[in-house]
């Protein structure tokens, strides 16, 4: 009988140490992203975090909502903006803009709710474009933002 359990205690062994090791890798490289709605992007010594756009419609208001830290210890004064519309910004040195708080309402949006379209921000003499969602207000926790 004493065998008969040393056998069966040696197969369930690795299986059991194979089973508790398995969750002590590294997530793979594509599950390293930001699981946020918006577009996470640095630039310029400033961080974009879940920035997005709410809009009922293509070509209606839209409002921009995330978060811009200023990660330097100087104000920096920014714009953002799409093709038509450029709203100025400027955030404290090591503070940040929180866009729920702070309406930043372009006159028209260039792509649907559920699509993606562009922004640029400049600051500090340079420019960037990063691609941002487009949402509506079907999710209740962006109804409010969403401009009439």
């Amino acid at each position: 009988m004493k065998n008969a359990e040393r056998f069966l205690g040696a197969m369930l062994a690795p299986g059991i140490a194979a089973l508790l090791l398995t969750g002590c890798t590294p997530p793979p490289e594509e599950d390293l992203y930001a699981i946020a709605v918006g577009s996470d992007d640095d630039f310029a010594g400033l961080e974009l975090r879940s920035i997005f756009i709410v809009s009922s419609a293509e070509s209606a208001p839209g409002r921009i909502l995330g978060t811009i830290f200023n990660k330097t210890d100087k104000n920096i004064d920014l714009v953002i903006g799409d093709r038509d519309d450029e709203l100025p910004l400027s955030i404290p040195a090591g503070g940040k803009v929180e866009f729920q708080d702070s309406p930043a309402v372009l006159g028209s949006t260039e792509a649907r709710p559920g699509a993606r379209t562009d922004l640029t921000v400049k600051a500090q003499g340079d420019t960037m474009t990063f691609d941002v969602a487009v949402l509506d207000g079907t999710l209740e926790q962006y109804a409010p933002f969403v401009p009439k």
